[in-house]
C-alpha cells in the first residue's frame, strides 16, 4: 500500500516534487491541502500517514509560521530535504509569447523571478495565486491562451501546458528545505542520525543565552539554525529554535540534558539524518 502525504499546495507543485524525490516512490498519494494549517490538522487527524512541510528558502528565508506549527501541534520531524527551486514560463500548447497578456503564480515565484518579467513582460500584468500548481491548473481549465504562469516541469505535464522558457529564476541558487512529519515520535536510531531540532525557551536573565551556545560549543556540535520567537503575553522572553548537528549521538543527549538547567521549557522536534545535498 502507498504512503499517503499531506502536502501544502496541489499536483505538480514543490511540496510533491520534494516528496517524491525523498521517498523515491512514483506510487505516493500526495493529499493536498491548501494552507499548512490545513496541512497540520490532515496529518493531526490521522488522515493521512506523514507531512512534507516547508521551512525556509534561500532567498526567501524562514517561513515562521511553521516553526510555530511544529511547536503548537507536537509533530515529529523525521527527516529533512533541500529541493532545487527551479521556475518555469507555461502556456497552453501553440501559444507564442507574444500573445500573452497575463502570468499568474505564487508571489513568492513571482518574485523570485522578478529581473527576467522585468525584462521580457515588463508591461504584462501579474497576478497573484495560492500556488504554482494551482495557477497551471486553472489555465488548463479555462483554455485562455492570453494566459501564462510559473510553476514546475512537473505542473506543465500533469495540466497539459507548454515550457515557453526554462529556469527563469533570478538567482540559480534557489533552494527550499522541507520537514518530513508524522505525528508520533520514533524511536531513534543512533547509528543513522546526526542532526537534530529543539525548541528552547530562554529566560530573560544576561548572559543566558550565551550560557547555550557555549554549552553547543563545548560539546563539539554544529548550531546551524537559531531563529527566536517572542513568547506571546512575555515581555522580553523567547522562544529559540535549533538545529544542532553532531558526530556522536551521545554528545548531543549530553546537550539535553544541560539545557534542562538552562531553560525554562525545552523539547526535541526531531532527530534525523541530515540532507548531504550538492548544490548544482
Amino acid at each position: 500500500m502507498s504512503k499517503k502525504i499531506v502536502i501544502q499546495g496541489y499536483p505538480g507543485c514543490f511540496h510533491g516534487e520534494a516528496a517524491h524525490r525523498y521517498f523515491n516512490d512514483s506510487s505516493l498519494e500526495l493529499v493536498p491541502a491548501d494552507t499548512f494549517g490545513i496541512l497540520a490538522d490532515t496529518l493531526m487527524d490521522s488522515k493521512v500517514d506523514m507531512a512534507i512541510m516547508a521551512i525556509e528558502n534561500s532567498i526567501a528565508g524562514t517561513i515562521l509560521q511553521n516553526y510555530r506549527i511544529l511547536r503548537e501541534y507536537g509533530f515529529w520531524i523525521s527527516g529533512e530535504i533541500y529541493h532545487r527551486i527551479e521556475l518555469n514560463l507555461m502556456a497552453l500548447p501553440g501559444v507564442k509569447k507574444k500573445n500573452i497578456k497575463a502570468i499568474s503564480s505564487h508571489p513568492m515565484a513571482l518574485n523570485q523571478c522578478i529581473q527576467y518579467l522585468k525584462r521580457e513582460y515588463n508591461n504584462t500584468k501579474l497576478i497573484e495565486s495560492e500556488d504554482t500548481a494551482l495557477s497551471a491548473l486553472k489555465i488548463s481549465e479555462s483554455q485562455d491562451g492570453r494566459q501564462a504562469c510559473i510553476a514546475s516541469k512537473d505542473a506543465a505535464r500533469l495540466y497539459g501546458l507548454h515550457v515557453l522558457d526554462e529556469g527563469i529564476e533570478t538567482n540559480k541558487l534557489n533552494y527550499t528545505r522541507f520537514f518530513i512529519l508524522q505525528r508520533d515520535r520514533e524511536i531513534v536510531n543512533e547509528a543513522e542520525v546526526d542532526k537534530a531540532s529543539v525548541y528552547v525557551r530562554i529566560p530573560d536573565k544576561k548572559g543566558q543565552l550565551l550560557k547555550v551556545l557555549q554549552c553547543i560549543e563545548n560539546l563539539d556540535l554544529n548550531l546551524s539554525k537559531l531563529q527566536s520567537f517572542p513568547v506571546i503575553g512575555k515581555l522580553r522572553e523567547y522562544f529559540f529554535h535549533m538545529d544542532v548537528e553532531f558526530d556522536e549521538y551521545s554528545k548531543f543527549q549530553s546537550f539535553i540534558g544541560q539545557l534542562f538547567n538552562l531553560s525554562t521549557e525545552s523539547k526535541v522536534l526531531g532527530v534525523y539524518k541530515r540532507d548531504h545535498f550538492e548544490i548544482s
